[in-house]
């Protein structure tokens, strides 16, 4: 279907040369960009020193995808959506308030008819259907820009999603400075968030999105900067996972509030307050995220809370049985009909979503590339299990507000897309929001306890409430025993020579 599509509307669909060239020079003047950011901050904020090779990491991401599903798979999700937004930025030439209506949300059959053989018709499974059509209407303005070209089209949603994942890099950063070489292995160099979260797919905005809303939402509530322009990112993003995959929404608001509300909690100095509070936290919690759940119900279609339950079943057996998705998948277990017999498959499907394919499950080259990748992750976990002692690594979880949320998100996230989705082709697509939060995580939480080891060996105690608002503060100290030193050093400079009698 999709090659007949591409040669009766659009001629022989590759990469031209002119298309390399102009590619190219957009990369050049990325470099010319980033290169300047980074010189211009890097003295202040030394995790600039990753921000070009994020950026080169993104493009390539993209590149490649682009290479694969062009000339090997010949098809996808990912060449329907440009060439619907090729035909819609055509039609905006053709017919501009035609064009402005369709973009306001009109994406109706009466809007589809209205497309001819010159503007080319849209594929009618992502023009229909209103989560993908978000998509099509944001890349039918890029294509406006981008002269119809998927290659740099690509390249320039992996340079724009690249701002949200690097927002989102430098939150933790502004937690932990000492291990932004360990954090930028998991936001901004994992395969597979690289892969899969640089093309023109609903991954990469709503990956970039979860990691805008991070950023923002500490902004506004921890770090208290910029509050109504952060405020703005926040709706942005909110709306954006709501539109395009509001199942992320539902486990990204809890554990937000969680957030919050556990580092009100954790900021208490009275254990018997704290005690007291806590269960009161926990409630509130939970209704208020029940609350805002069951207002957004018509927003969030199948995934509102009447009908999650239905969409998890009909989701699994769909993605199990689809052709589309081969035979390569795996089994959660039988369904009951009930929330209990769901939760009970929560650790046969969060370690799916975590540590899965296995290598020994890969099919594929890329599937084999999704397998060692699963394989370190689960190395490193194990390691950090080990290294940090299970009950010092739940501690930091429950200890420390970030990780909270960070902890609570990939877990919840994780058992909702390997509960829906037994297919390993699609799970390591759908799981990328997870993996930055997740890998940062383990990193974390093994720095904190080389910090007890070294504590304990000093006899000086270590006491995890200090390390709340993360360790920042040990920068800042050596930094003041260094000014003092050199002070100490000007005001006394030591013995001055004397001269020799004659």
């Amino acid at each position: 279907m999709f090659p007949l599509m591409y040669v009766h509307y659009f001629g022989e669909v590759q990469i031209t040369y002119w298309e390399c060239m102009l590619g190219l020079l957009y990369v050049l003047g990325m470099y010319l960009y980033f290169a300047r950011e980074k010189n211009r901050r890097i003295k202040t904020a030394p995790e600039y020193r990753f921000f070009l090779w994020g950026l080169f990491a993104k493009l390539f991401g993209g590149v490649a995808f682009s290479l694969i599903y062009l000339y090997y798979y010949q098809g996808g999700d990912t060449i329907a959506y440009f060439f619907s937004a090729a035909a819609m930025r055509n039609m905006a030439l053709a017919d501009p308030l035609e064009y402005l209506t369709q973009f306001f949300g009109d994406n109706t059959m009466r809007a589809w008819s209205v497309y001819t053989l010159e503007t080319a018709k849209p594929y009618q499974y992502v023009f229909l259907e209103d989560r993908t059509f978000a998509v099509i209407r944001v890349m039918s303005i890029i294509a406006m820009f981008t002269f119809n070209s998927y290659l740099i089209s690509t390249l320039v949603i992996a340079s724009l999603s690249y701002f949200g994942v690097w927002a989102s890099y430098r939150t933790f950063v502004s937690y932990y400075p000492q291990l932004a070489g360990k954090l930028a292995t998991g936001f901004l160099f994992m395969p597979s968030s690289i892969f899969w979260g640089s093309a023109i797919l609903k991954d990469t905005f709503t990956f970039s999105a979860v990691c805008w809303w991070v950023f923002a939402v500490d902004e506004v509530f921890f770090k208290k900067r910029k509050i109504v322009h952060r405020s703005i990112v926040i709706a942005i993003s909110g709306i954006t996972l709501v539109v395009i995959k509001p199942y992320i929404f539902m486990v990204l608001f809890p554990a937000t509030v969680m957030w919050i509300l556990y580092f009100r909690v954790a900021a208490m100095r009275s254990g018997l307050l704290k005690f007291a509070v806590l269960p009161l936290a926990v409630v509130s919690m939970i209704a208020l995220s029940i609350v805002v759940l069951n207002n957004l119900g018509d927003q969030l279609d199948k995934f509102a809370l009447d009908e999650a339950l239905t969409t998890i079943q009909v989701t699994q057996s769909d993605l199990s049985n689809a052709q589309s998705y081969g035979s390569n998948s795996f089994s959660v277990g039988s369904f009951d009909g009930t929330w209990l017999g769901v939760l009970m498959k929560f650790p046969v499907a969060t370690n799916a979503a975590l540590f899965r394919p296995y290598i020994w499950e890969a099919t594929s080259p890329i599937m084999a590339i999704s397998g060692l990748e699963n394989l370190w992750v689960l190395l490193v976990a194990g390691l950090a299990v080990l290294r940090a002692g299970p009950h010092f690594f739940l501690r930091c979880i429950g200890g420390v507000p970030i990780l909270l949320m960070a902890t609570t998100f990939a877990l919840l996230f994780g058992f909702t897309v390997g509960v829906t989705t037994p297919n390993f082709g699609a799970l390591v697509r759908f799981k990328i929001p997870l993996v930055p939060f997740f890998i940062s995580v383990l990193y974390i939480i093994v720095y904190l306890g080389q910090l007890k080891r070294a504590a304990d060996k000093t006899g000086q105690g270590f006491v995890l409430q200090n390390f709340r608002m993360g360790t920042g503060h040990l920068v800042e100290m050596e930094k003041a025993k260094r000014r003092r030193r050199f002070m100490s050093n000007v005001r006394d400079p030591g013995p001055r020579p004397t001269t020799a009698p004659s």
